[in-house]
């Protein structure tokens, strides 16, 4: 019953109401870069419905005016501008504001940041200092060009027909193809090489059901080929081409999905070589980096001090085994991006209400992946079901910060996703593994496809396998393979690959002869 529900959420759930929202990304009001001998803009993005952008010659004179403060690493500099002079760039009342600048080491530009002048800290001063450093914005500095063909409107076409996740409700023509298209113009007004991020390549599921192991295999080999091909395929109409940034969620989930941090490492390892030897020589299709890569590589780390994020507490319900370093990367993440207050929690008691939606479905994946780990070998059913339910909520508002990370160290890049969405924009759903590549299926005796409008259960490499039956591709659980083969009404195993067609490890069955000749 609906009632009962909302009991057991509000007991699973341990958030208290009205938290608030500290996160250094809800301060951010804009991002942009500038000549560095003039307040000329080349880039600028408006967050938090702020007004920068369209009054920026307006907003010079404040800059002008304002003192100047050396701060931080050489190059680094803050503006203190006063409530009564912005209130007409931002919704904000009572809110000063910060203009932090830092002059690049090899560019010939300014990058900055504007923020609320609000519960400033050490933390906050670092996480600021750290955006503007590893932002994606060098190539705000080129200059545009005139174009002889429409690039842009090439690409975006050859995206919808080609790569995107076609939903239901797609929302494509009534306003995403829009949003997508002015991505793709900052790359190409200046013929650049068009820039995408697909946060995925976790990890593999802990769920033996699902996967055959703990390393790449035919499946991230499948994908990580249509990706290099549709970037060569791209080059064929627009010099430049594209590169597509694989930003690796798998420490942001790790633990809470029962995988230990070094079997993520290991898997990222692997799938760097997997790559090696899928990669044309001379072509850079593909680029990846993770949370740690973000926040904790030597070139990051000038004047931060692990106190600064010493009171996050992180909760661990799977029983996953913790490393010092990816933990910390995770208590960055969460203090520095987690916008959450409470709300959260509001928006799953609300019958209909999408949060709810997206909390029951991470909750009925995890529930799934959960049950068969040896951590809840002794657990009881009501407290197993308590514990996923809390490990669902972690989950989303972890993807919420993550989310938040990359949309301000990737202020300009193309956002894919490999769950589905409705496609209006900022996030587009791929299938990075194409039909004519793999089928999809449920079971080797029913081959239809099946649909999965829930935008979540989307099949991926690292949640499946891949078998092969007579020399067709299936993507499927290893269950299905399993079962297929101890049902007697197949013959296989699993054969770690290792040629140059089939690289990565599948599943090679046949139909059981004992079978054909009874038939």
């Amino acid at each position: 019953m609906l009632q009962s529900s909302d009991e057991s959420l509000r007991n699973c759930i341990d958030v208290k109401q009205g938290t608030k929202d500290l996160s250094t990304f809800s301060k951010v009001l804009c991002i942009y870069t500038r000549k560095p001998d003039s307040f000329e803009l080349n880039s600028i993005r408006d967050k938090q419905n702020s007004r920068f952008s369209e009054k920026w010659n307006d907003f010079i004179k404040f800059l002008k005016e304002a003192k100047v403060l050396e701060v931080g690493p050489a190059g680094l500099t803050e503006r203190i501008i006063d409530n009564a002079k912005i209130e007409s760039f931002t919704n904000l009342v009572n809110s000063p504001i910060k203009v932090t600048e830092f002059h690049q080491a090899g560019e010939s530009q300014i990058r900055g940041i504007i923020t609320t002048l609000e519960n400033e800290n050490q933390f906050n001063d670092w996480l600021i200092g750290h955006i503007l450093e590893q932002a994606r914005l060098d190539s705000d500095e080129k200059h545009f060009r005139l174009n002889e063909k429409p690039y842009d409107e090439l690409f975006t076409s050859y995206f919808a027909d080609n790569l995107k996740n076609t939903t239901l409700k797609d929302e494509w023509e009534s306003g995403g193809r829009e949003h997508f298209l002015e991505r793709v113009k900052y790359f190409t007004d200046r013929y650049l090489t068009i820039e995408c991020i697909l946060p995925a390549f976790p990890c593999k599921s802990s769920n033996v059901n699902k996967v055959h192991g703990a390393i790449p295999d035919k499946g991230e080999e499948l994908a990580l080929r249509r990706l290099i091909a549709a970037t060569r395929e791209v080059q064929s109409f627009y010099p430049p081409g594209m590169k597509i940034w694989i930003v690796s969620d798998g420490h942001v989930f790790s633990d809470c999905i029962g995988v230990d941090d070094d079997v993520v490492d290991n898997y990222t390892a692997e799938l760097h070589e997997l790559y090696k030897r899928l990669a044309i020589p001379g072509v850079d299709a593909i680029g990846f980096v993770g949370l740690k890569e973000l926040f904790l590589s030597d070139a990051t780390m000038t004047n931060f001090d692990e106190s600064m994020v010493s009171e996050i507490d992180l909760p661990h319900y799977t029983g996953s085994k913790i490393c010092e370093v990816s933990e910390l990367s995770r208590r960055i993440l969460m203090k520095g991006f987690d916008t959450d207050d409470g709300t959260l929690r509001q928006q799953i008691l609300i019958p209909g209400h999408p949060r709810l939606h997206l909390f029951r479905g991470f909750s009925k994946f995890m529930m799934d992946d959960l049950s068969h780990l040896s951590h809840f070998k002794e657990s009881s059913k009501k407290g197993f079901k308590k514990v996923v339910s809390k490990v669902a909520f972690e989950m989303i508002k972890r993807n919420d910060a993550y989310s938040n990370l990359v949309e301000l160290l990737f202020p300009h890049h193309l956002r894919f996703s490999i769950h589905a969405h409705t496609n209006s924009g900022p996030k587009f759903g791929v299938k990075i593994i194409s039909k004519h590549q793999c089928k999809i299926v449920k079971s080797l005796d029913a081959q239809d496809e099946p649909s999965f409008e829930d935008l979540l259960h989307i099949p991926t490499p690292w949640h499946n396998c891949v078998i092969k039956l007579h020399d067709v591709y299936y993507l499927a659980k290893s269950k299905v393979a399993i079962d297929a083969i101890t049902s007697g009404h197949y013959d296989g195993q699993w054969e770690d690959g290792g040629d140059e067609k089939d690289v990565g490890g599948h599943f090679v069955i046949t139909k059981s002869l004992r079978l054909q000749k009874q038939m």
